[in-house]
């Protein structure tokens, strides 16, 4: 594994376009992240698919769908941050 097969983000510096395409592709709310009873595969692949987008306009979303996560220890609240 190398550390292209890792993916992190931090949910603050989404862009709105970004938050929306996320939302479009999951049917979900961003929010829904931390919500317990939500699933989270299909949150997960769609900000791994945007991160590696950013710098790879031709990353697919089946290859963010083989990614392994790393998780950081601090619990992100995506409805915090600078507006």
């Amino acid at each position: 594994m190398t550390d292209t097969d890792v993916f992190t983000i931090d949910i603050n510096d989404l862009t709105i376009a970004e938050v929306v395409l996320i939302e479009e592709m999951t049917g979900l709310p961003l929010d829904a992240l931390g919500q317990p009873d939500v699933p989270k595969g299909k949150m997960m692949q769609a900000l791994a698919f945007i991160s590696k987008k950013r710098d790879d306009p031709t990353y697919t979303w089946e290859q963010a769908g083989e990614l392994r996560i790393s998780a950081v220890s601090e619990k992100v609240d995506p409805t915090d941050g600078d507006e």
